[in-house]
């Protein structure tokens, strides 16, 4: 007896319908720069945010992301320097205080 190799599934082209579908309908991950720089903006037209306000909403090397919406993206965000008080009554002098300046009209 010789031993079957297992055919090869060609199919009838469904392959290439998932492989499409995927990439029509795949979404980046929360984590992903794209996914944190979307959710910053979003964040800065609602009103300002501090570092640690957009760190509760996942966004990691909040200045990084920041940094890559001005330079790459051109948006206007201005870090203004605040103290902010956390939870536990500490003080953190020079907090970042991010604040988008959007043009008249723009949504």
């Amino acid at each position: 007896m010789t031993a079957k190799k297992k055919p090869q599934h060609r199919g009838n082209g469904t392959g290439v319908t998932n492989e499409i579908r995927m990439r029509t309908e795949f979404h980046a991950p929360a984590s992903s720069g794209q996914a944190q720089r979307q959710r910053i903006i979003e964040a800065l037209r609602r009103r300002g945010q501090t570092t640690e306000d957009l760190r509760t909403i996942g966004i990691f090397q909040v200045p990084a992301r920041v940094k890559e919406l001005r330079d790459r993206f051109g948006y206007d965000i201005e870090t203004v320097r605040v103290t902010v008080v956390d939870r536990e009554s500490y003080s953190h002098p020079r907090a970042a205080l991010y604040v988008l300046h959007e043009p008249k009209g723009a949504v």
